[in-house]
Formats: structure tokens, sequence, C-alpha cells
């Protein structure tokens, strides 16, 4: 049979054949006088078998030799690994297309429920935006938005563990913590802009209130660490300060939240 018949006997097209060809999965037949190729009725069973392992996922590069080895003596175990290994790459293929699925799953009820699509747990991503649609001045707002956005962060890095958004969780639905919040976010929200040195009284009162607060709402839950040789806390590394917070007063805030928990700014840098 020439290869427009081969190819319409296996359901593929000729081409694919050709590929095949050029793989080495197929070898080439005899030719006619005429030029054309004539293949056989082997030819047809070994492209058919070709046909049945890749539909079963089996990569191309890998159909020749399970091919030898299921027809050679004494290659059983190394067909029954090389199977092993393919079965092995499938479930872990699975379980990612799994995962993936869920999440997107997860995008779609937030969608439909109306609640923010967001990385964050879904109570703290809707603390979150009900803490920012319910502040009226802009500047607070963009902090509010900004420590959002550094919770994503951290989620979408792995980097903390459960009961930390937990414990956020907790202080932007408890009425009176996230009282407390904003009004020292809005304090920080003044302070853009502010000369350093004439706003030094605030920034101290500022980075007091903002260390006790971290100290007391998420010392218990990994935010803050034991130094075993100091026995001060530390605070898990990210970026640096200025990274975080470009505006000099603020970041004097924040330089002052880490010297009360006890860490540094070279500590502060991954």
């Amino acid at each position: 049979m020439r290869i427009g018949d081969l190819a319409q006997t296996a359901g593929i097209t000729p081409r694919t054949i050709r590929h095949y060809h050029r793989l080495g999965l197929l070898e080439e037949p005899r030719r006619l006088s005429n030029g054309y190729r004539a293949y056989e009725l082997p030819d047809l069973i070994r492209l058919l078998r070709i046909r049945w392992l890749a539909a079963a996922g089996i990569p191309l590069g890998s159909i020749a030799t399970i091919m030898e080895s299921a027809r050679a003596e004494g290659d059983a175990d190394d067909l029954g690994d090389d199977l092993t290994v393919l079965i092995g790459g499938i479930d872990a293929e699975l379980d990612r297309l799994g995962g993936q699925r869920r999440r997107l799953q997860e995008m779609l009820d937030a969608h439909r429920e109306g609640r923010p699509v967001s990385p964050l747990p879904a109570e703290l991503a809707v603390a979150f935006a009900e803490l920012i649609s319910a502040e009226g001045d802009p500047a607070t707002r963009r902090e509010f938005e900004r420590e959002r956005d550094a919770w994503e962060l951290l989620a979408v890095s792995g980097t903390g563990p459960s009961a930390l958004f937990d414990a956020a969780t907790r202080v932007l639905s408890d009425p009176g913590s996230r009282a407390v919040m904003i009004g020292l976010y809005r304090r920080f929200a003044a302070l853009v802009g502010a000369d350093p040195a004439a706003a030094k009284q605030e920034i101290d009162s500022l980075a007091g209130a903002l260390a006790s607060v971290i100290a007391r709402e998420y010392g218990d839950v990994g935010l803050i660490v034991e130094d075993a040789e100091s026995a001060a806390p530390r605070v898990p590394p990210m970026m640096t300060v200025a990274e975080l917070v470009p505006d000099r007063a603020q970041c004097e805030v924040l330089m002052g939240v880490l010297t009360r928990l006890g860490m540094s700014q070279a500590e502060a840098t991954p």
C-alpha cells in the first residue's frame, strides 16, 4: 500500500508518517520502480502500535525504546521501570492540574459571590476590601492598599504560616483592633512628605505604638521569632525598609519599629 493508504487506515496523515520515519520509529519501506514507497502489513502493525503508545501518553522519544524492550527477552525489568516512571510523571501532572483547578474554582466562586479574587484567605481578603472601601482619606486608603499588597506578596511567596493570616484576619475583623489599626495608619499616612527631624516626636511615638501592636497581635504566630543568642525578637526578612517605604519619615517609623523589635536594617535585607 502507498503512504496515503497507510495513513488513512491508521487514521493519521502522511506527514505524521514521514515524521515517524525521521525519528526512526518507523523504518523506510522499500520503493517501487516508480519511486513510490510500498508499505506492507508489518508496517501498518508497527504504526498502529506507535499510535497506541502515543495515545497512552508515552513521549515519541521513548516509544522506540519501549517497543524494543517489550520484544526483547530479559528486558522486562527495564520496561517496567520505564512505564513506572511515565506513570509517576502523569500522576504528578494530575496533581498539578488538580491544584490548578481548585485555585481557579476558588477564584470563580469568589467572583460569583462578590468577594475579592485574591491569593489571600477569603476572610482576610474581604476584611481588607471592607477596610479600603470604607476609608474616606485617599492617603490612608493608599496605605491600606499597600498593606494588602504586602500580605498578598507573602501569600503568593508561600513564606507566611496560616496562623499569621489568621491573626491578621482577627485584627481586621475585631472592631476594637481594627479601630486601633486605622488610627495608626492614618498617623502613618499623615507623615508623607514630612521632615524626619521636625517630626521626630511623632515618628518615635508611632514606631512604639506599631511595635507594641505587632508584638501583641503577632508575637505568638511566627511573625516574631526569638533570637537564641540575644533573646531579642526578630522579624523574618523580605525587603529593605527603603524598598518597602520610600518616604523618609515613614521609613524612619519602620526603622524605629525594627529597632524596638530587636532587628537591624541589615537583618531586614534578604
